[in-house]
């Protein structure tokens, strides 16, 4: 029976994402591993090979973390599977419950659910849905309570929560310690987000997570396979080639430091810092580059963490919503435009101009 008990944990394929899914790999496993229940970890993105997020299939029973509702949750057949399953187990605590846990503003395409109503409106799912946190690990902080997941794994994890915080609220000093090398919060993002093409992104991604389950010591974790310091050096030596050729094709239109890469002979991937130090005045960076899918780009946009806009109400994870099948916070947002909508680019430069 034990080889059918497996709780599933969905969680953003990054650093803030892989944090949550190891704090919440420890909770359920030491409340239910005694029941016989085993824990997969599944990164996910919006679209990936598998598809669309919201087409994709889920398993049940799980828990999505750092990332969007899925309709199943609103599906009364998806927990249809938990009344089959308590008949043939005895004691119905061993059952695990769902939970949708997040901090994105966009983390719900539904227009009639907000912060407030889920725990209403999706009664088979413990939610928590706050987009004033800065990331999953510490809204499990914040409201460890409600959610009655132990202050203890908490403590033992610290470390790791707080540079979730660095990392998701880009809370670094500098725009220069943003790419500091050295630093523990550069480094665990760096592993949790590499660009090299012969990396198998969700072994690498799954790895961490078991590492981090193990111990709480970030140092530990560097230190446990010779491959990380490689891929943190790799990674810094792809800096450089991204410095020079961002020079290329960054400008600066107003406040806004646009890098487009649509016409450019290179690409090395995306660095959403960059721009900051090529013009530190400006107080949005918009990045513009090939998608993998033909007909359209990807774009990135995000507010200048050490210049940032004063009194501005704009809200780029809505914006990116609404106008480019994104989304994201109010400081950062993505998406992407298809080929015949490239004049919405002007239209979001002058938005951010506004």
């Amino acid at each position: 029976m034990s080889k059918d008990l497996t709780y599933t944990i969905y969680s953003h394929s990054d650093a803030d994402g892989g944090i949550a899914a190891a704090l919440f790999s420890k909770y359920i496993h030491e409340k239910y591993a005694k029941f016989g229940w085993n824990i997969e970890i599944n990164p996910v993105n919006h679209v990936s090979s598998l598809g669309e997020w919201s087409l994709r299939e889920i398993k049940w029973p799980c828990a999505i973390l750092d990332f969007s509702l899925h309709p199943a949750f609103l599906n009364n057949k998806f927990f249809s599977t938990k009344q089959t399953l308590e008949k043939k187990l005895a004691n119905e605590k061993q059952i695990p419950e769902c939970y949708w846990i997040d901090h994105h503003p966009t983390g719900s395409s539904f227009p009639f659910l907000n912060e407030k109503n889920t725990s209403e409106i999706i009664p088979n799912v413990i939610t928590k849905w706050d987009t004033q946190a800065i990331s999953t690990p510490g809204l499990l902080r914040t409201h460890h309570h409600e959610l009655s997941f132990p202050i203890k794994i908490l403590k033992e994890y610290e470390e790791f929560i707080d540079l979730a915080e660095i990392i998701d609220g880009a809370l670094y000093v500098t725009s220069d310690a943003a790419h500091d090398y050295s630093s523990q919060a550069v480094k665990l993002q760096t592993l949790f987000s590499p660009s090299h093409s012969v990396i198998d992104k969700v072994a690498l991604y799954k790895k961490l997570v078991r590492q981090i389950i193990k111990s709480p010591s970030v140092e530990e974790l560097f230190d446990s396979d010779y491959i990380y310091d490689a891929i943190i050096k790799n990674e810094e030596l792809l800096f450089y080639k991204q410095y020079r050729i961002y020079k290329k094709v960054t400008q600066q239109i107003s406040k806004v430091a646009y890098s487009n890469f649509l016409e450019a002979k290179e690409f090395s991937g995306m660095a959403r810092f960059l721009p900051y130090l090529l013009f530190p005045e400006s107080e949005y960076a918009l990045h513009v580059f090939p998608n993998y899918n033909k007909g359209s780009s990807s774009i990135s946009c995000g507010i200048n963490p050490w210049n940032k806009p004063k009194n501005s109400t704009k809200h780029l994870g809505n914006y990116f919503a609404q106008n480019f099948a994104g989304g994201g916070h109010a400081f950062v947002a993505g998406g992407r435009v298809l080929e015949d909508e490239i004049y919405k680019l002007d239209k979001l430069i002058e938005y951010l101009n506004e």
